[in-house]
């Protein structure tokens, strides 16, 4: 296949909620470009774009897929992105390789949670939109409706560039607004808006009174460009109706990879992001923005370059690690087939297999190369469990595996508790987790248990105490001798831990102090109320005394650790439960709902904000009373909430809760 020119690559992403028919368009422009020979089913797992098996065991998209068609006047490069909340991350990273995002919107359903997102992350992209109303042949269809509610969430700027030959059921096609018999009134708009990007355009039309067809027709792609216009079209994927003329216009007025300007700053001052300006000389600059896995080639990473051109089997520099890797190979992808490629170029989609080193995020350029694209801000992942290989022996297998997926999506992380010693799975919601669980096995051949995550409670003091403990064995050769005199104190939250030598007069030699500590610091390990780490807290070791044979290392930390487990218990210890801060945006019909909830939770809300029409709750809450709130959310906001949450810090566990939560363990551990 012979290369496409830059200037006449489009690389656009569609975006926005699930079943809003981002998949089925991005069929029918293959279709339309000949790509294909029919039309794919996600009902029959056909499509190009939704491969991998989970994707057709869920019917919906998962990842972002990469397809193309080649239009008369121009190539338009695919990424169709997940448009579940739970898989945004594939949404975010799909965004970051395009020059233009086509949200995509339900005629029957109109603006819903990921419509919001993906405008949002267009606009964090600096990314220009167009508009899809797909499906508009379904029953109980208002486009006037659904055409308000779009232009009163996100401004307008979105103005309809067809008029619909009916609606529903009698959809039968659209009519160009700039065309022959157009609406008089739509094209005004267009004209309005787009004249915000040129002021002598502005000048001549107001002298003028009136605008013609080549100025504007040259005038659109700048005003779409600066965001000034986001065009709007109504199409029924499935039929073949609107598409050609959502295919003319990208093609027409969407950004070539030449024109688009992706931001980049100098790695240490991140703050001073300016326009690259895209070439094919020059320095070569590519980031990956996608990861995946094949069972015949391995590792696959998808690049977008930004600027430059790297030929096969040369050589790159990696910006996480600034060391040269050699690309041996070059793919062009289309769904999952892909064709070798000689070189990439500003502008291309490329997979670069089997190359380890390289993970999502990361950007691959030649010496030379002074400014890189920010970090892809993802979210990060609220929904957890504690995992563990089902067969014995595989713990290292576990991680390795896991870590591979964990590749893959950003929003998908794998660690172990540093407090509770768990193997612990994060990602984004109950689905994503069953996804990831789901290619474990399919994959890698893995089964693992899960169990909910253990709570990381700490333990702490409440008031000084002190006291002695004396160490001493004889087993019939050397013996064992040590004795410690300890005296605790309560430390501010999230002081730690303090160890203070107040020995005088050498009653304790100086190389026995590090062993008493040692033995202090194990003794910690394990506090008295239920077995957690014990923190917040100085001990100090004021007086002892040492045998002149029998003295040695082991004795002193043995004297440490048990002097100290017998002293803290005397410190009226405390059980410490982690407090999280939350932000919880949802529509604002559910505020009553949701802050009800997050009170019963032993919450405390510390904010609210409105963000367009979504309320913002800022909250502080136990992360034991909202571990499960990824499904919460959803029950009650019908799918249409999310939320974020860190923590914060920690603190006393409420004695009449505390009681249960230390017998529920006590419970759990009998068992």
């Amino acid at each position: 296949m012979a290369k496409t020119p830059a200037a006449e690559i489009r690389n656009i992403a569609l975006a926005g909620h699930a079943g809003s028919g981002k998949t089925m368009l991005a069929e029918a422009l293959l279709l339309r470009g000949k790509a294909v020979t029919r039309l794919g089913s996600i009902a029959e797992g056909t499509t190009a774009g939704d491969y991998e098996k989970e994707e057709k065991q869920y019917g919906y998209s998962l990842s972002a897929a990469v397809t193309r068609a080649r239009m008369p006047k121009a190539e338009i490069v695919i990424v169709d992105t997940p448009g579940q909340s739970e898989f945004q991350g594939g949404m975010i990273t799909g965004l970051s390789a395009c020059d233009l995002a086509v949200l995509c919107v339900n005629a029957a359903r109109g603006v819903e949670l990921m419509t919001r997102k993906a405008w949002d992350w267009a606009d964090h992209y600096g990314l220009p939109r167009f508009v899809a109303v797909a499906r508009a042949d379904q029953e109980n269809v208002n486009l006037a409706e659904i055409i308000a509610q779009l232009r009163a969430a996100f401004g307008k700027k979105i103005v309809p560039f067809v008029a619909a030959d009916g609606e529903g059921g009698s959809f039968k096609g659209v009519c160009p607004v700039l065309g022959a018999g157009g609406d008089p009134a739509l094209r005004q708009e267009i004209v309005d808006c787009a004249l915000e990007a040129d002021e002598a355009l502005m000048e001549k039309y107001l002298e003028a009174g009136q605008l013609d067809a080549a100025d504007l027709e040259g005038l659109l792609p700048k005003a779409i460009r600066e965001g000034k216009l986001a065009p709007l079209f109504i199409l029924a994927a499935e039929k073949d109706l609107g598409v050609a003329e959502l295919a003319d216009a990208i093609a027409a007025w969407g950004p070539s990879p030449l024109e688009a300007r992706p931001q980049a700053a100098p790695p240490d001052r991140p703050g001073e992001a300016e326009p690259l300006e895209p070439s094919e000389a020059g320095p070569f600059l590519a980031r990956v923005f996608k990861v995946t896995s094949d069972a015949h080639v391995g590792k696959l990473c998808y690049l977008r370059v930004l600027t430059g051109r790297l030929e096969a089997k040369a050589q790159a520099i990696l910006g996480s690690t600034g060391k040269p890797e050699r690309i041996n190979q070059l793919l062009r992808p289309h769904g999952d087939r892909r064709e070798e490629v000689p070189e990439a170029c500003a502008g291309d989609i490329v997979v670069v297999p089997k190359t380890e080193a390289l993970r999502l995020g990361d950007t691959l350029h030649t010496a030379g190369m002074g400014r890189f694209p920010a970090p892809m801000p993802l979210p990060s992942p609220m929904c957890g469990l504690a995992v563990a290989p089902k067969a014995r022996g595989d713990e290292q297998k576990l991680g390795t595996n896991m870590h591979r997926l964990a590749d893959e999506d950003a929003t998908f992380v794998f660690t172990r508790d540093e407090y509770t010693g768990e193997q612990l799975i994060r990602g984004m919601g109950t689905v994503h987790l069953d996804v990831m669980l789901a290619r474990l096995r399919s994959r890698y051949g893995m089964e693992v248990l899960t169990s909910p995550p253990r709570i990381p409670y700490l333990e702490t003091i409440t008031r000084p105490a002190e006291g002695s403990y004396r160490h001493k064995k004889q087993t019939g050769g050397s013996g064992q001798f040590a004795e410690v005199h300890l005296r605790l104190k309560p430390a501010e939250r999230g002081a730690g831990f303090e160890f203070v030598d107040a020995i005088v007069g050498g009653v304790i030699s100086g190389p026995f102090i590090p062993s008493v500590e040692k033995g202090v610091r194990k003794g910690m390990e394990k506090g008295p109320v239920a077995g957690f780490p014990v923190v917040d807290l100085a001990v100090e070791l004021f007086f002892g005394k040492e045998h002149p044979v029998d003295s040695k290392d082991i004795a002193f930390q043995i004297a440490g650790e048990m002097g100290f487990k017998e002293i803290v218990a005397q410190a009226k210890p405390v059980l410490l439960e982690p407090i999280v801060n939350m932000e919880i945006i949802f529509p604002g019909r559910y505020f009553g709902d949701i802050s009800g909830d997050i009170s019963s939770r032993r919450g405390r809300p510390t904010g609210t904000d409105q963000l367009g029409d979504m309320q913002v709750l800022r909250a502080q809450a136990p992360l034991a009373e909202v571990s499960d709130y990824s499904s919460t959310i959803k029950a009650i906001t019908q799918g249409e909430g999310f939320f974020s949450m860190s923590l914060s810090h920690y603190e006393p566990v409420p004695g009449n809760i505390a009681g249960h939560v230390v017998a529920k363990l006590r419970e759990a551990e009998a068992k």
